[in-house]
């Protein structure tokens, strides 16, 4: 294929890594030394958290900046595809805002709860919003947060609105508790012909029903202290909470850890899987390293070049026209964490878990894994 420059790199990875799961305005998972909660409500209604998460996702500008700060992390790490849940106008204003950006799917969420959308909320937003999003590196749809935190009208009207964008809609599924009876029955009839990306997957398989599964491995293993026991089922991997423990470019070393022995089924879910999950082209989008693979693997090495589209993103490690590292960004991220803190927290920093945090989390989760039933 054409490519703007003549150059050579070790080893390249065509196309980048994919994170299909990222909430850009998370900077506290309010996670707790040594605590385990058994599922995600649990953890929705007991966590503890040192920033009003509302607050800033009602702050423009902060959230905003969030989302921009996640897409140079995600594309320094070799990440060339993100999917965003969260406030489409922040995520839409760091889009048109930022000097550089990854192929980008846009999910904003719809639950039912103080401060968040519902799905006519959105379907104002979108009207407003419309001529902004008709890129050809952009895809809009809808991120249902979860079934207890949705009525069966919202989801419908969730599932209405997907149609009408002709997009894909994504949904916490079966975060500790099994969900997939209950999607049986209160979605599934409604979503003939809709793309579903299902996030999380640690206690139900969909892939009989149609859906794609998301998993999320590192907060996972920091919130529940568990994982899948294998990938089946599992077509892409997100971050999650990019801000706090990286994306999937940053993320394969740890994952590779946990699934050892399936390499190559972890490099495709953690490439193409999550391009096949959304229906996005990767043409043109490349990472290149001056390095080995072992090295890639090993997470001794960052990305040298990172081109999105054909068009070169990252070069000498640098976000192309700013000039930022990968250390800049984070830097640039925690110190814009504080600022949430000291605006709409409670004075305390969040806990940011090491990278060797993260690496020894996911292994040691890995040996206490969720095994879902064998089909007959």
């Amino acid at each position: 294929m054409p490519f703007p420059v003549d150059t050579f790199y070790e080893t390249v990875f065509m196309p980048g890594f994919s994170d299909t799961h990222m909430h850009p305005q998370v900077v506290d998972g309010g996670l707790e030394p040594g605590r385990a909660w058994r599922n995600s409500y649990e953890w929705l209604n007991t966590r503890q958290l040192h920033v009003d998460e509302a607050k800033v996702r009602g702050d423009i500008g902060l959230s905003s900046r969030l989302a921009e700060l996640a897409m140079y992390r995600a594309l320094l790490e070799g990440t060339t595809l993100v999917a965003f849940t969260g406030r489409l106008e922040a995520n839409l204003k760091a889009k048109l805002r930022a000097a550089v950006s990854p192929r980008l799917v846009l999910l904003p969420t719809v639950m039912r709860k103080e401060g968040w959308s519902t799905p006519t909320d959105l379907r104002k937003t979108i009207e407003r919003y419309k001529n902004y999003v008709q890129d050809s590196l952009l895809r809009l749809g809808v991120f249902v947060h979860s079934l207890a935190y949705s009525s069966d009208k919202m989801l419908v009207d969730s599932i209405r609105l997907t149609k009408q964008l002709r997009g894909p809609i994504g949904i916490h599924l079966s975060e500790g508790v099994s969900e997939k009876q209950q999607f049986s029955a209160r979605a599934l009839p409604h979503a003939r012909g809709v793309r579903i990306v299902a996030v999380h997957c640690l206690n139900d398989s969909f892939n009989d029903l149609g859906l794609r599964c998301s998993s999320c491995p590192a907060t996972n293993a920091l919130l529940y202290r568990r994982l899948r026991g294998s990938l089946d089922g599992v077509t892409s991997f997100g971050s999650d909470w990019p801000h706090l423990v990286g994306t999937t470019g940053g993320l394969i070393p740890a994952i590779i850890k946990a699934y050892s022995p399936d390499l190559g089924g972890v490099l495709y879910r953690a490439t193409v899987g999550g391009y096949e999950d959304y229906g996005m082209s990767w043409r043109g989008d490349i990472v290149g390293y001056d390095g080995s693979l072992e090295d890639v693997l090993r997470g001794k090495i960052m990305p040298s070049m990172v081109s999105v589209a054909g068009n070169i993103v990252v070069s000498e490690g640098e976000i192309v026209g700013l000039g930022l590292t990968h250390r800049d960004v984070v830097r640039e991220t925690v110190e814009t964490i504080r600022y949430a803190v000291d605006m709409y927290g409670d004075g305390t920093m969040p806990r940011i878990p090491s990278r060797e945090e993260i690496v020894r989390t996911i292994v040691e989760s890995s040996l206490n894994p969720i095994l879902l039933p064998r089909k007959a």
